[in-house]
C-alpha cells in the first residue's frame, strides 16, 4: 500500500513539474520574445497590444505594481501582487469610456485615462507598467 502511495506521488509529482510549471512561466517568456536591451521595444507597438491582450498586459505588469493613491493627507504607496490585479478591467476598455493622453521621455512613458495616472518604463528593453497612480 505504501509503495503505490509512494509511486502515485512520484507520478503526480512528475507531472506538476512537466505539465504545470512550464504553463505557468510560459506567458511571462513568450511576451518578452521581439524585445530586449540589443533591439529595444517601439511604445508604439506596445502600447495597443498592452491594451488589448490580457496575457500580454499581465505578463507586462510590474509584480507587485506600485499604486499612489492621493488623498487630503498626500500621496499613500502601496504594492499590489499580480493576484490582485490579473482580472481588472484592461487598459483599453478604460481607454474607450475616458479617452487618454500620452507622454513620452527617453525610457518612460504615462498614460492618462480618467482619473489614473499609467506610469511604464523600459526594462532591459522591453515596456511594463511599474505604477498606477489616481
Amino acid at each position: 500500500m505504501f509503495l503505490m502511495l509512494l509511486a502515485g506521488g512520484l507520478v503526480g509529482g512528475m507531472w506538476y513539474s512537466t505539465r504545470l510549471l512550464p504553463s505557468l512561466t510560459k506567458g511571462v517568456q513568450t511576451m518578452r520574445k521581439g524585445c530586449g536591451a540589443k533591439a529595444p521595444e517601439s511604445f508604439d507597438a506596445f502600447l495597443p497590444r498592452y491594451q488589448a491582450d490580457r496575457l500580454f498586459a499581465n505578463a507586462r505588469t510590474a509584480d507587485p505594481l506600485q499604486k499612489v493613491l492621493n488623498g487630503a493627507e498626500g500621496p499613500t504607496t502601496t504594492m499590489v501582487p499580480r493576484t490582485a490585479y490579473r482580472s481588472q478591467e484592461l487598459l483599453g476598455e478604460i481607454v474607450k469610456k475616458h479617452g487618454m493622453s500620452v507622454r513620452r521621455d527617453v525610457g518612460q512613458a504615462e498614460v492618462e485615462a480618467g482619473p489614473v495616472i499609467y506610469r511604464f518604463r523600459l526594462q532591459g528593453g522591453c515596456w511594463e507598467l511599474w505604477q498606477a497612480e489616481s
